[in-house]
């Protein structure tokens, strides 16, 4: 994968992140975060896997990234950080295709039979993981996104030392 379709992938990505964040109906001021949220997920995913990582490690990666971007950009205009913002970025992380094959794979496999019975749950399961795994990815990568913004918002402001309190 080159770097030109990295862009063009996140570009595609960032458009869908800016839709969905629409269809929520977020503030004006949110679009803007969102696309450049979107832009990252699938930047940073695609790039980190094109270098040798795991889906599941870039995810996770790409996760944190997001939160992080998607609250500097949010901090800089207005305090406060939309949810639907942070969520319409990780639309583009999502196993969407492997969540809708688990589920017409869970719907066809009344009628299958021989072999092909003997195999769907093998796939149905497989699908299921990589939901699972997907999921749990940008969850975690949320959380560390949201610890490391928290220390570093916690770190600029005056806490107070030794001497200020006695």
């Amino acid at each position: 994968m080159s770097i030109p379709t990295l862009l063009v992938d996140g570009l595609w990505s960032a458009l869908l992140a800016a839709s969905i964040a629409i269809i929520f109906a977020a503030p004006f001021d949110a679009l803007l975060p969102s696309f450049f949220g979107g832009f990252i997920a699938r930047f940073a995913r695609d790039g980190l896997m094109q270098a040798g990582a795991s889906q599941t490690l870039a995810t996770l990666t790409a996760a944190a990234a997001v939160v992080i971007v998607v609250a500097l950009m949010v901090r800089a205009r207005r305090p406060g950080l939309s949810p639907i913002v942070i969520l319409s970025s990780f639309v583009p992380l999502g196993a969407a295709k492997a969540f809708f094959l688990a589920v017409i794979g869970l719907l066809q496999i009344t009628s299958l039979q021989g072999e092909a019975l003997a195999a769907a749950p093998v796939a149905l399961l497989t699908n299921l993981s990589i939901v699972f795994k997907t999921t749990l990815a940008i969850a975690i990568g949320a959380a560390l996104g949201a610890l490391v913004v928290q220390a570093v918002s916690a770190r600029g402001r005056n806490i107070g030392t030794e001497a200020e309190l006695t």
